[in-house]
């Protein structure tokens, strides 16, 4: 075989060497990255021989061979369905600037005959590809970042949507205009188009790097500080909150719950907070926000690794994760020397995971694994507190597993030994018995945990779920899923037209998907528009949910007749279903009285007055209170809530029960909050909501 087939097939092999790697076998940015860094190397070493020579060419040749790896990449993405146009725009933006920079800076080497040319052409692509990246990650709060060598990292790799950004593009303007410049350095005084060039280059770098925070190219904190303009102070926190998502209300809430969850953790963690030292908290409008601004959509984050204490996250996730999040602050306390954390991630998550205890809403962590057999082997064990077995396993089973045996540790051994093992994952040292030995101290504590078939459903949607490097097309965006995101996005602002807009797009796409025909019907609903509702549901729509939907369109178009009739259809299949969202699906329709109200709260917040909230019945009173903690109607809430209490409490409500208390202790109603913490305490609830319960009663206790 000839050199010149031998050098085109070498390329095309190790292409086939990705294919068995989880996200590389993609064509998009990761393989994109591989090929940009090894082709930058290779260009601005050979750029930087002494007798190099046809430098584009070269360049070019380098690139092509580039594209020939990709070539197996593409094709086998092309034929799995995961090719999409962002993946071969990552590999047009990221591969080709980077190798003629690299060429561009072997090139400048070689005409100013620099000494240890090759090696030198090597320490400047180490600097700008992983020097300024360093400097970048340990000064600033975003977790996207672009670099002139390897292209872009998107943010956390569980924000699977990955796609090309005018930002991007904008960053890959400031590598072309550093080719440039370098290109031309040597020769740039040889004639009037090379100095005109050359200004050129020099001043629009210079427009271009003044505006990088604007063009979002990097975020530094006080750009942060100035998009999300509510500030607040408290004895520990710096909070900046987005002026227009959230009302002052909010914000004291907000406060307050911050330095409530700082009080648990600073106490349970025996930590000696250091005075004057506060933790800064950037709360945005939404996760799209938060992804324009840092890199992170629905991922809440804590850069630990920065020497400056901060939490990052959205609003419509702060209530399940700022314990979790705020864990990782806290506990930079006593990390180790280089990030501020442990070296394991299982140790991290781990810890935030057993304090929180936030993996079930329903079933407490111990309950989760206790549902699970075979119980974890120390092996096992040992993967979740490697990163590889962390990262290996979808995020929900690694906390969980984690978390539940940190958990185990904190509750039975002295705190300082579990600070101890932190840092460097010492388990040994710090405990003074084996690793295996404390794993089969904690599994001998699961049989004896009281579980039942709910505890098993839970343990089972845990531990069945996949990982990032497990799914197929893990980065792919399809047209609907984009419109899907819209819809998200539509009504977490308030936006219904818009939503309405994006979701009958959608099902227009797809008029089988059950779950699209489902939100489209409700947000007609919504918008009342009730005619396509009953008209689109036919009875060959076995799914409850749109049978439902469509006898509350009736019911809202005046076919009260009509409604009630498919109602009584539905009956024995509702008595039937053991589908909990159903459960109270009758009740709430069971008379025109009961049906208005339901109908009024759900599409139109309309709520009833006192007298009429005391002729409902429980399903629609409850739910009645739970639009008014939506609406900050706090009036009707302690009217609601007083008439409420002096009736038999259910469990299956428990969840609105808890944010009523919630409400109540922040309003300073603390009597009628006690009334209800103490009669919920009498009746049979499960373990997960008497862990709930007891936090409610910590926090009237710190605001009380």
């Amino acid at each position: 075989m000839s050199r010149t087939y031998l050098l085109l097939l070498l390329p095309v092999l190790a292409g086939l060497l990705l294919l068995p790697v989880p996200l590389l076998r993609d064509f998009h940015f990761e393989s994109a990255m591989i090929v940009a860094v090894i082709g930058a190397y290779w260009s601005a070493i050979s750029g930087a021989r002494a007798h190099a020579k046809n430098d584009f060419f070269e360049a070019l040749k380098i690139l092509g061979y580039g594209y020939l790896l990709g070539l197996p990449v593409f094709i086998f993405s092309a034929f799995s369905g995961c090719l999409s146009i962002h993946g071969i725009g990552f590999w047009i933006f990221i591969p080709f600037p980077s190798i003629f920079l690299g060429r561009a800076i072997g090139r400048l080497i070689r005409e100013f005959s620099l000494p240890l040319s090759k090696t030198l052409a090597i320490i400047v692509i180490s600097m700008i590809a992983l020097g300024i990246w360093l400097v970048e990650f340990f000064t600033l709060p975003q977790v996207y970042f672009f670099n002139h060598i390897w292209g872009t990292w998107p943010g956390p790799i569980y924000d699977e949507t990955v796609q090309l950004t005018g930002a991007f593009v904008f960053f890959r303007w400031i590598t072309l205009l550093w080719i440039i410049l370098l290109w031309m350095l040597p020769d740039w005084n040889s004639s009037i188009q090379n100095k005109l060039i050359t200004a050129f280059a020099i001043f629009a770098l210079m427009f271009s790097y003044l505006n990088m925070s604007e063009m979002g190219i990097i975020t530094p904190r006080d750009a942060l500080k100035e998009q999300l303009s509510m500030h607040k102070h408290t004895q520990h926190f710096n909070l900046y909150f987005d002026n227009e998502h959230f009302t002052s209300e909010e914000a004291d809430y907000w406060a307050l719950r911050h330095e409530f969850h700082f009080k648990q953790i600073v106490e349970l963690l025996e930590i000696d907070w250091p005075e004057n030292q506060k933790i800064e908290s950037y709360l945005y409008a939404n996760a799209w926000q938060k992804k324009r601004l840092v890199g992170a959509k629905f991922t809440s984050y804590v850069p630990i690794w920065l020497e400056q204490d901060q939490l990052h996250i959205a609003k419509q996730q702060l209530d399940g994760v700022l314990k979790h999040e705020m864990v990782h602050a806290i506990s930079k306390q006593f990390g180790n020397w280089l990030f501020n954390g442990s070296w394991s991630i299982g140790m991290i998550e781990g810890l935030a995971e057993a304090i929180a205890a936030d993996a079930s809403s329903q079933s407490t962590l111990q309950q989760i694994m206790a549902a699970d057999t075979p119980y974890p082997s120390t092996q096992q064990m040992q993967k979740a507190f490697s990163n590889t077995g962390f990262y290996g396993d979808a995020a929900a089973i690694s906390y969980t597993t984690a978390g539940a045996f940190v958990q185990f540790l904190l509750e039975n051994y002295p705190v300082e030994s579990f600070k101890k093992a932190y840092p460097n994952n010492d388990f040994r040292q710090a405990y003074e018995v084996p690793f295996d030995a404390l794993v089969s101290k904690w599994i001998q504590t699961l049989p004896p945990v009281k579980i039942d078939s709910l505890d098993r459903q839970i343990s089972e949607f845990i531990f069945s779920q996949q990982s990032l490097f497990q799914r197929s097309c893990p980065h792919l965006l399809s047209p609907s899923l984009h419109l899907w995101d819209e819809f998200q996005y539509f009504n977490t602002i308030d936006d219904s037209t818009s939503a309405l807009a994006a979701i009958s797009s959608l099902f227009e796409m797809d008029t089988t998907n059950l779950l699209v025909k489902r939100d489209w019907a409700s947000s007609l609903l919504h918008n009342g528009l009730y005619q396509p509702v009953f008209q689109k549901i036919s009875d060959q729509d076995s799914a409850l949910t749109l049978q439902l939907l469509k006898a509350d369109a009736l019911f809202l178009s005046g076919n009260i007749s009509e409604a009630q009739e498919l109602l009584q259809i539905l009956k024995p299949r509702l008595d039937k279903t053991t589908a909990r969202n159903f459960l109270y699906s009758y009740s709430l329709r069971e008379d025109v009285n009961q049906w208005n109200a339901h109908v009024s709260r759900r599409y139109k917040n309309q709520l009833p007055s006192l007298p009429d909230f005391e002729t409902l019945n429980e399903a629609n009173q409850v739910l009645s209170a739970a639009i008014a903690l939506e609406l900050y109607e706090d009036s009707l809430l302690r009217n609601y809530s007083g008439s409420l209490i002096e009736s038999q409490l259910n469990p299956d409500w428990f969840d609105i029960y808890e944010s009523i208390i919630d409400r109540l202790i922040f309003i300073e109603q603390f009597d009628l909050a006690e009334q209800w913490i103490t009669k919920l305490s009498e009746i049979n609830l499960r373990d997960r909501y008497r862990e709930r319960l007891n936090e409610l009663a910590e926090w009237k206790a710190f605001l009380d």
